[in-house]
């Protein structure tokens, strides 16, 4: 993992050709904004540990073509606002973390389609 590090930023093609991978640890560092598309390539990752950094905004289509993705930690961040249609296409979706936040409300069906 990159977990506890000190990244305040990561590049674009990170994850490219990480197909496979199923676990991504990016928690415990210093990143305060993602690049766009920056996960598009892991279409088999399951859980996404973003906690503990930044980040203030998250890019719409951030989690695009992640079908499988179960977990998804991004407390402790200082994200006052949430793109809407993050969750969607998300249906094995089981826990989202999103506390110690700024965030004041929600997009309307930020939740909806997933079980």
């Amino acid at each position: 993992g990159l977990d506890y590090n000190h990244l305040s930023a990561l590049p674009a093609r990170l994850c490219d050709g990480l197909s496979s991978l199923q676990v991504l640890w990016l928690h415990n560092n210093s990143l305060s904004a993602l690049p766009s598309g920056l996960f598009s390539g892991l279409s088999n990752l399951q859980e996404l540990w973003l906690e503990h950094n930044s980040l203030s905004a998250l890019p719409a289509g951030l989690f695009d073509g992640l079908s499988h993705l179960q977990k998804v930690g991004l407390d402790y961040n200082h994200l006052s606002a949430l793109p809407a249609g993050l969750f969607d296409g998300l249906s094995h979706l089981q826990k989202v973390w999103l506390g110690h936040n700024h965030l004041s409300a929600l997009p309307a069906g930020l939740f909806s389609g997933l079980s």
